[in-house]
């Protein structure tokens, strides 16, 4: 039996109490309210024929049936108000879908026989809850159906990626995983999985979509196949985009073995389902994608994309958008030592300051400046940072030792290097930055919309340096 669980804090503690007392009245209670105690056929069973038994043998048991599921647990019911949802949902999000793309036969053949309904959810001793399970191939259990409100998206998405997880194992029973896939994440594979040591930030560190993804490879895959389809690619990629370049490849390679395994065993183009459980999922329950967040100042740095973000005080830019007032003043600080400095033929006038980013974990700070005799010149100074990208937070230090004069274009010269570090190195490695878009105040409908970025002190709204996004 394959099972899916999701992580469950709180501990829920139920008392039940029940008092009885001699009357001759009659005690008014509906009995067909409940469903254990239905017995002939009504309207939903008629519904339930006609939509899942004829077209497509399945049957659909909400009928409370312990030998479904632990006899061991408590489980209620689902309530009759609850199934037609829950199974229109499984027709539209999942039947439909892979019926549209892979074929009638495909249903006939692989599709299980028996959903089974109940109301509450499945509590396991290590303090998670089951959702969902696929037995031998040919039943899907689904729990905790009774607290979902169909007319929230991301609830609906709960029970829809249950379905198409356990339905990624009954294909797995059929034609087994790749072995390659096993190997990408295998070392990081636990049983602890819902241990303290295994948070969702540590998951997706390791490359992992999920928590329970990292309880076997079977569920690492069977996870993939549900977030991608249910979620969406939107989603996926904005989950690669905020986590370490050696995550992200692990997911994107999954996500290739997943994409290979249906087309190479099933002849199902896996981008043309995923695309069609979604379409499903917004025209039936009004889901939205998230905001693509892949062009973040995070993502191009990570992936090396990102070649200067330049300040020029003499640009228009900044001139309409203004200045932070705390880098402003770091800046004409930096620029008065330098330019009134006691000997004349030392003068420089700095004109320019340019963040260069020559790879992902280095960064030059160029200041452009004129010399004594008018010409224009660089001085160069050498950068590492760290970035925690589940953070967007960014960390720069000095890089040492210097080197020459000539290694750092002028950096190290007498008339700037004294100004420079006491202005320009402290207000870039005293403080924590978050990569963002700025300045904020920019609408989605300016034509310099995500053209104009950098670096905002963490904790702090004022203090921030910015300029034009120059790509590599």
């Amino acid at each position: 039996m394959k099972k899916i669980v999701s992580f469950f804090l709180i501990v829920v503690s139920v008392f039940g109490i029940l008092s009885c007392s001699k009357s001759d009245e009659h005690l008014e209670v509906d009995l067909s309210k409940y469903n254990s105690d239905i017995t002939v056929e009504n309207d939903i069973d008629k519904w339930l024929s006609e939509t899942f038994v004829n077209p497509y043998n399945i049957e659909v048991i909400y009928r409370l049936e312990r030998n479904f599921t632990n006899v061991a647990r408590d489980i209620s019911p689902v309530g009759l108000e609850k199934v037609e949802p829950m199974m229109n949902a499984v027709l539209k999000t999942f039947l439909q879908t892979y019926e549209e793309v892979a074929g009638s036969a495909f249903i006939k053949k692989y599709t299980p026989k028996q959903f089974v309904l109940y109301g509450s959810p499945s509590y396991n001793d290590n303090g998670s809850i089951t959702l969902g399970t696929a037995d031998n191939g040919r039943r899907i259990v689904l729990y905790e159906l009774n607290s979902l409100n169909f007319n929230n998206p991301n609830q609906v998405k709960r029970p829809i990626r249950t379905i198409h997880h356990e339905f990624a194992h009954i294909l797995n029973q059929n034609i087994v995983i790749p072995p390659s896939f096993e190997q990408i994440s295998k070392r990081d594979y636990t049983a602890d999985w819902t241990g303290a040591a295994n948070t969702p930030a540590v998951a997706k560190s390791l490359g992992f979509i999920s928590q329970y993804a990292r309880s076997s490879f079977g569920e690492d895959f069977a996870e993939m196949v549900a977030f991608l389809l249910v979620e969406g690619q939107v989603f996926f990629d904005n989950y690669c985009a905020t986590t370490t370049i050696e995550a992200a490849n692990a997911l994107r390679e999954k996500e290739k073995l997943v994409i290979a395994y249906y087309k190479d065993y099933f002849g199902i183009d896996f981008k043309i389902l995923q695309a069609t459980v979604q379409k499903s999922l917004k025209d039936n329950y009004n889901a939205v994608e998230p905001e693509d967040n892949t062009q973040s100042i995070l993502n191009l740095i990570l992936n090396n994309k990102l070649n200067n973000i330049k300040f020029d005080p003499t640009s228009d830019i900044f001139k309409e958008h203004g200045i932070s007032k705390d880098f402003e003043k770091v800046w004409k600080n930096y620029v008065t030592a330098v330019s009134t400095q006691d000997s004349v033929p030392l003068r420089r006038f700095p004109q320019t300051l340019s963040l260069m980013f020559s790879s992902s974990t280095r960064m030059v700070l160029r200041v452009e400046y004129l010399n004594a005799n008018n010409v224009l010149v660089n001085a160069d100074y050498n950068f590492d940072f760290i970035i925690d990208p589940l953070a967007n937070e960014i960390k720069f230090s000095k890089s040492l030792p210097e080197g020459t004069t000539t290694a750092h274009n002028n950096g190290a010269v007498i008339s700037l290097k004294p100004s420079f570090e006491k202005y320009l190195l402290p207000y870039f490695t005293n403080r924590v930055f978050t990569m963002e878009w700025l300045p904020k105040t920019i609408s989605s409908t300016d034509p310099l919309f995500r053209t104009l970025g950098g670096f905002s002190e963490k904790g702090s709204t004022t203090n921030f340096y910015y300029g034009p996004i120059v790509l590599k």
